[in-house]
């Protein structure tokens, strides 16, 4: 296979993917007895949240009794058991994701929430799920090389909301729930559907939605008709996704009161802004940061506990399909680290120092044009790079990690693949120090 498609030109290759996607996904659904029929089936999409707030909403349908699976970047559940996803797509081929699908109904599943990305909705891996919900989480510049443009890109998850007006199976009132704070919520709104809801920090209207879910920001949660909810997860973003999730939840059937006493219980998300354990007095977070709009986030969040100093390892995946973020990435990390460590991700065939070199001029150009004071070094080998972060840290520093978050692998120089759990490689490099 690996052959054939080495002697097809890549602008032909890449026409033909979506096609081939499109069909085995369709026969794959018919295959396995269209089990999205039999469910209600939430889509989930947009830049950063996807997988934090797919299981959130999860949590909360399954805590009320609304037996729930999902698939997402981190993870897969079918309604009994959870593994790690360790195939290196967010949003899997069309044959996988029917399967789990069917072995959600086999469980008992009533509820399924779906983590849909833009290259999968571009390749036509959602064709064959009849979905119910559509929901937004936010939109920003990424991926913009493969999408050639921001306008593809956000073509590209309207897909999923381009679904709801057409399908007559699954529940009553086809619905979309858009995050209204952000600038592009009325191009997904737009789409036709049975129901639209809303969901706001800034008191935003929209004539689109027949309720809006109008909260109130605090620290360590907000507040919502009355209703306190706490957000255990680092970072105000994340109340974004909880308010998405809570009001989804709402919506089908799960009372506020429910919603929040079980958002108090969820405490930890795989690979987002994950915390590690240690005696060195420091705070380590893992997280997946893997574009500009999360890798902000993440920083963000950090930076609000406040640390003596904040430590950042990270490189910038994607190789040469997405150059520009390196740039980017070296830009923001100066403006709130204290100490850098540019390492490798996944370089996949790029060279690994040209990254690093890129990411340098980043940070060298925010330091000369804000007089930045942040010290940074280039250690390519990612296990040493963290090994460093942990040899350097003193109490009351902070140590965040970005780009890999729960991903099982690492891709060198080459396109070679092994594997890597950026968790569990702090766990035994501190192991060491004991």
């Amino acid at each position: 296979m690996k052959c054939i498609k080495a002697l097809i030109p890549k602008i032909i290759l890449k026409a033909l993917r979506p096609w081939y996607h499109g069909v085995l996904a369709l026969m794959a659904s018919y295959y396995f007895g269209q089990p999205s029929k039999e469910m209600t089936v939430i889509g989930i999409t947009g830049t950063a949240g996807k997988s934090t707030t797919t299981q959130m909403l999860t949590y909360i349908l399954n805590t009320a009794g609304k037996k729930c699976g999902f698939i997402t970047t981190v993870s897969f559940s079918d309604g009994s058991r959870e593994e790690i996803n360790k195939h290196g797509l967010s949003m899997p081929g069309g044959v996988l994701l029917q399967k789990q699908l069917k072995a959600m109904v086999n469980n008992g599943c009533k509820f399924a929430v779906v983590e849909c990305t833009s290259e999968g909705l571009a390749q036509n891996r959602h064709l064959g799920i009849d979905f119910d919900y559509a929901l937004f989480t936010n939109l920003s510049p990424a991926h913009m090389q493969a999408h050639n443009g921001w306008e593809n890109y956000k073509a590209a998850k309207g897909r999923l909301f381009s679904l709801l007006g057409i399908s007559q199976t699954g529940v009553a009132k086809k619905t979309i729930v858009a995050n209204l704070d952000d600038p592009e919520a009325e191009y997904f709104l737009a789409f036709p559907s049975a129901q639209k809801l809303g969901i706001s920090f800034l008191k935003k209207q929209n004539s689109f939605c027949q309720k809006i879910y109008q909260a109130v920001d605090q620290q360590g949660g907000f507040s919502l008709e009355g209703e306190k909810f706490k957000v255990n997860l680092v970072g105000s973003f994340n109340h974004e996704n909880a308010l998405l999730a809570v009001a989804t939840a709402n919506s089908l059937g799960v009372s506020l009161q429910t919603a929040a006493k079980t958002l108090a219980e969820f405490k930890v998300m795989r690979g987002r802004m994950e915390p590690v354990e240690n005696n060195l007095g420091v705070k380590i977070y893992v997280d997946y940061g893997c574009e500009p709009a999360s890798f902000l986030a993440a920083l963000k969040g950090a930076s609000t506990l406040s640390p003596q100093r904040l430590i950042h390892v990270f490189g910038s995946t994607g190789g040469h399909r997405d150059v520009s973020k390196r740039f980017i990435f070296g830009d923001i990390s100066a403006k709130f680290a204290d100490h850098i460590i540019i390492t490798n991700d996944d370089v996949y065939e790029s060279d690994p120092e040209k990254i690093a070199k890129d990411i340098e001029l980043g940070i060298k150009e925010a330091k000369s044009s804000q007089q930045l004071a942040v010290i940074y070094q280039i250690i390519l080998d990612r296990r040493s790079a963290i090994a460093k972060a942990l040899l350097i840290a003193q109490k009351d520093d902070l140590i965040l990690i970005t780009g890999k978050g729960s991903e099982q692998f690492l891709v060198l120089p080459g396109n070679k693949r092994i594997s890597w759990d950026d968790r569990e490689v702090v766990s035994e490099l501190l192991s060491t120090m004991n």
